[in-house]
Order: structure tokens, then sequence, then C-alpha cells
């Protein structure tokens, strides 16, 4: 039996799986206008100060919570091989998720709500052109101000529909960190880690 989740739907896609249950108030298109949704937007904008310089970006999940997807097995695995796990998060890296509704959302606060609790695929923001462009302005936005707040450095690892939102708000953003991409894979997290070594600055005894 794979390791990954098998559960599918009939066109071949990996069905949500929602162990903090499901708020039907935040799926599709609507879930934009959720009042938790505007305020963790603001939260974002005007009050989240990254703890570290370095931040590591990879994606949400039809997991949710994400802290609970397969991928994020992995790559919390890794960074305990690393040496760079405790106080329950990542060491010297801040871990980002990039979602499609909440835009970015920390490690730290991924159990929390609405993080834990809604549905929303890229698919839906890449088919809607008003979608596409409220969530691309409103990364350039987020990026600008962690960069304000002392982010310098990205390490990204996307799959290509969440790169093509991130390319489009790099392209509208006034700054930017220096960016480190790791080809995305559900498979091995090698080359992540060989990216986080040489970012962090691991050194093996």
């Amino acid at each position: 039996m794979s390791r990954f989740s098998t559960r599918k739907s009939g066109d071949g896609r990996f069905l949500p799986r929602h162990y903090a249950g499901l708020d039907p108030d935040l799926v599709g298109v609507k879930a934009f206008e959720h009042p938790a949704v505007k305020g963790y937007w603001r939260w974002l904008l005007e009050e989240y100060r990254p703890r570290h310089g370095v931040a590591l970006v990879t994606p949400c999940s039809n997991v949710k919570p994400y802290t609970r997807s397969p991928t994020s097995r992995k790559i919390r695995g890794m960074f305990q091989r690393l040496g760079l796990w405790g106080d329950g998060g990542p060491l010297g890296v801040e871990w980002l998720y990039f979602s499609d509704l909440l835009i970015l959302v920390p490690y730290s606060m991924a159990e929390s709500y609405p993080a834990c609790c809604y549905e929303v695929p890229p698919d839906l923001v890449l088919g809607d052109e008003n979608l596409l462009e409220f969530v691309v302005g409103l990364l350039a936005k987020a990026v600008e101000k962690l960069v304000e707040r002392g982010l310098e450095k990205a390490i990204v690892f996307l799959p290509r529909k969440h790169l093509r939102l991130w390319d489009a708000a790099r392209a509208r953003a006034s700054s930017w960190p220096f960016e480190v991409r790791v080809k995305y894979t559900l498979f091995s997290t090698r080359e992540l880690a060989k990216a986080v070594e040489m970012v962090v600055g691991v050194r093996r005894g």
C-alpha cells in the first residue's frame, strides 16, 4: 500500500481530508468573503513578523491541517535529520505554506482556524481571472511586508500551479527576497535538504 493517500475522485485527483472538520462557509469562492479570512489577511499584512530571515515556502494541501499531509511529514523529518527542529517547529527557518485562500500561513498557524478548515483548490483560483488577480496582488503585498520586517531569503518548494501565482506576484512586487528554488516532488526531500543546508548554513559535526 502506498504511504500517500490513495483516496481519489473519479478523475484521479486526491480527495480532501479534513481532520479538524470542514467549515461549509469556507468552501469555494464564498470563502474569500468570510470574516475570519479577511481578519487573517489583515493579520498577515499588518501584524505578522517572521521569526527568521530565511523562509521555506511549501504548498498548502488537500489534507488539513496541512501539518498532517504526507509532504509535511516528510519535510518535518528532513528538518529533524538536519538538526533544525525543536519547540514545535523548524529552527532558523520560517516555514510558510502558500495557500490559495489565506496566501501565506506560518507552520505555527496551520492547525488554527481558518487554516485548518477550508477547501479552495488551486484550479478554482487559476480558472477565475478576478480571483487570480486578487490572490496575486495580495501575495505581492504580503511578501513586500515580510521583506520590510526582515525576510531576506526564501527557499521555494512549490508545484507548477502554485508557481504560476508565485511568479506573477514576484513580477508585481516592489521588493522580494533572494530566492532559491527546488524542483517540487512528492517522493524525496533530498534536493530540498541540500538547499536548506546551503541557505541556512548547517554545520555537520
